[in-house]
């Protein structure tokens, strides 16, 4: 079963590739025929049957267009006026001033404890 998986995803993945459509074919309102094709005729049943009438029949056609589906989306990279101004109001009011902050004028970090043999490099092998 784990073999055949793969292929089955695969031919799935095809199938929606072919473009399939689903073609209706109504005489007088009535439902004549329905097919799963890739190409959708035109059925013309009513060409004898009824005198006077061209548009007893319909068919009515729903089809997916894959193409869509795999198109590269777009996007526009462009910075307007409004885009700098949002983000100005937004450096401006929720970013605290520069000189505001604590330079840690009070911290004192720890002192160095150097190793002379570190310092020296001298190391026993």
């Amino acid at each position: 079963m784990k073999n055949l998986t793969p292929f089955i995803l695969l031919l799935i993945f095809f199938a929606g590739q072919v473009n399939l459509a689903w073609a209706t074919h109504y005489c007088e309102g009535k439902k004549v025929a329905s097919e799963l094709t890739v190409s959708p005729k035109d059925h013309s049943c009513c060409d004898g049957d009824l005198e006077g009438s061209n548009d007893c029949c319909e068919d009515q056609i729903s089809q997916a267009d894959s193409d869509d589906f795999f198109k590269k989306s777009e996007t526009n990279n462009s910075i307007t006026p409004e885009f700098i101004l949002l983000a100005a109001f937004i450096l401006q009011v929720f970013v605290p001033n520069i000189s505001t902050l604590d330079n840690f004028s009070n911290y004192s970090p720890d002192l160095l404890i150097s190793d002379k043999l570190v310092l020296h490099q001298v190391f026993l092998i």
